[in-house]
């Protein structure tokens, strides 16, 4: 009894798999496992039995947990590295491969036992059967046969093991046969086509190699990612063979080239041109291809395209000759890398002793540097200044600074305004964004007062009129004018009546005072303020309330001030 508990205990796990194979018999890894498990018991004709009977049971289309290839591929290994026969497993690839024994669902499947055959053929040092084998496989189908024998031509898993041994076991023309039916079947890849232009180079045929290559660029156009590695090579092998010789036709290789090169792969290709030029052409070709390089090449890789350009163009043409590429330059590239060809191009100038022209290029430049970011321009810029300027030029240089961090302030707060959330921003009011930008920018934002009923001045305000103790003592002079023509008893009652209170802040404005003094090419003068000018108000001020023409019943038009005191006199008489 202990016997048989025991052997039935250590038969449990092929039980407990047999069990799970009849519920799912299409279980793929469960028939690798159960060979498994043979195989630990030291049973491998138990394990290719039941590899065997699985290939008669498990369909390929209702397959789960694995590939039925799997099965073959363990089959076979079984019969070889266990039973030692290897007959039994060459016989077996023969009737999956070529007796169509198991109908596989994918084509990947046949073919991984047809690169398993002819590996094992290997193995036994049979080369010219492996060869043969290689090459039934991708041969045309004959009629009548299933899909998967007929997308079988088409697997790049028998191409890649066929043109290897093709290399390696057959001959030259063999070779070139394989490699050419690959490319008209247009299972080839580039790796494919720089193979066979190798080969093709290696056996003296230079001609059939860069004929190889074109039909692999027309193959692989771009913007195919395998054209550039066809290019490259093409390019290179071609230039190394002809060197200096063929000069046309490398241009018009390079021509074909670049014309249909992505800009974002392109600056290899016309660093390859402009040393070829440089090599065996013309100078100014070389420069022309280095242009063409900086106008086509992305954005982020201008900038070194432009450097390339201009130390090419020293090397050959000078250090003047560069301005315009300079220029051309500042004018295509972007902020950051235009302000730093502006210290360039300013260093450059100051080589020369063109002291003038390399402050214009400073001055330029600032605009694109924000002294918060950028420092190393403005620090460059001060340093310039110390050694070839004066005190008006760096005042000047100091000006622009402060100019250029209020712009960059500006655009900034703007920036950081948009960046925040949308609600946030749609709800601040006008008070309490000028209160956030006074307490972020440290500065003061205050309206002056405004007279009601006058159209502000759009002129620039003078120097007094900023000065705001000037504008005070200004108001003190008028008040203490217009108090002459009140009686202490008119000031009395005009201090209890708040309604009627005139108040010389909210009703005159110093500002609009003094344009129309510079309008006028006088200065006032601020020691006799009863000497003040009166100017008629034009009638677009009053709008509708303005007189018609010939209404002589109206009083004559009057000054703003003079109203002021006829009002306050008739006031003062009233009471």
């Amino acid at each position: 009894a202990m016997a048989r508990a025991e052997h039935l205990a250590s038969r449990r796990p092929v039980l407990l798999n047999r069990v799970l194979l009849r519920q799912n018999p299409h279980n793929v890894g469960e028939w690798i496992k159960r060979c498994e498990l043979y195989l630990q018991r030291k049973s491998p004709e138990m394990a290719a039995a039941s590899l065997e009977e699985s290939l008669k049971t498990l369909h390929a289309r209702k397959a789960v947990n694995g590939a039925p290839s799997e099965l073959v591929l363990k089959l076979a290994k079984v019969y070889e590295d266990e039973l030692h026969t290897v007959d039994k497993a060459i016989d077996l690839y023969h009737r999956i491969c070529e007796q169509q024994f198991y109908q596989f669902r994918d084509v990947d499947d046949l073919s991984q036992c047809y690169a398993a055959w002819v590996e094992l053929k290997l193995k036994q040092e049979a080369w010219d059967d492996a060869l043969a084998t290689a090459r039934r496989a991708v041969a045309n189908p004959e009629p009548g046969s299933n899909k998967i024998f007929r997308a079988l031509p088409k697997s790049l898993r028998l191409w890649d093991l066929l043109l290897d041994l093709e290399e390696s076991l057959g001959t030259v023309q063999t070779t070139k046969d394989a490699y050419n039916r690959a490319l008209e079947l247009r299972v080839a890849t580039p790796m494919h086509v720089v193979n066979f232009a190798s080969f093709l180079t290696d056996q003296k045929y230079f001609e059939e190699s860069f004929t190889a290559y074109e039909r692999g660029v027309e193959l692989f156009a771009f913007p195919h990612p395998g054209a550039q590695l066809l290019w490259k090579n093409y390019l290179t092998a071609f230039i190394e063979r002809y060197k200096g010789t063929k000069i046309e036709r490398v241009r018009d290789l390079f021509e074909r080239c670049l014309e249909s090169c992505p800009p974002e792969i392109s600056s290899e290709f016309f660093m390859l041109d402009g040393e070829f030029e440089e090599q065996h052409g013309l100078t100014k070709r070389a420069l022309g291809v280095y242009k063409a390089m900086c106008a086509k090449v992305p954005p982020d890789e201008k900038y070194t395209g432009y450097q390339l350009y201009i130390a090419k163009t020293i090397k050959y043409l000078g250090i003047p000759a560069t301005r315009d590429i300079y220029q051309d330059a500042i004018a295509a590239l972007d902020d950051a890398p235009s302000a730093k060809m502006c210290l360039d191009f300013a260093k450059m100038e100051t080589s020369l002793q063109e002291i003038e022209r390399a402050r214009a290029v400073y001055t330029y430049g600032a605009q694109m540097a924000d002294p918060r970011r950028d420092p190393e321009f403005w620090t460059t810029w001060h340093e310039f200044e110390v050694a070839h300027g004066n005190e008006e030029t760096f005042r000047e240089m100091l000006r622009v600074k402060r100019s250029v961090q209020a712009a960059f302030s500006t655009v900034n707060y703007n920036a950081a305004e948009m960046g925040a959330t949308k609600d946030q921003a749609e709800s601040l009011s006008n008070e309490e964004a000028l209160r956030m930008l006074e307490e972020r920018e440290g500065i003061s934002t205050q309206d002056k007062p405004r007279v009601g009923g006058f159209v502000q001045g759009k002129g620039k305000r003078t120097a007094d009129a900023a000065d705001l103790g000037e504008v005070e003592n200004r108001v003190a002079k008028l008040r203490k004018a217009t108090a002459n023509v009140d009686t202490p008893q008119s000031n009395n009652a005009s201090a209890a009546d708040g309604d009627d209170e005139i108040d010389i802040d909210d009703e005159i404005d110093i500002d609009d005072e003094e344009d129309e003094d510079e309008e006028k090419g006088t200065t006032p003068e601020p020691s006799s303020v009863r000497e003040v000018s009166t100017k008629t108000v034009p009638a677009a001020v009053f709008g509708g309330l303005a007189p018609k023409e010939g209404d002589s019943s109206l009083e004559p038009k009057m000054g703003a001030l003079e109203r002021l005191r006829a009002a306050a006199a008739s006031k003062s008489s009233a009471r």
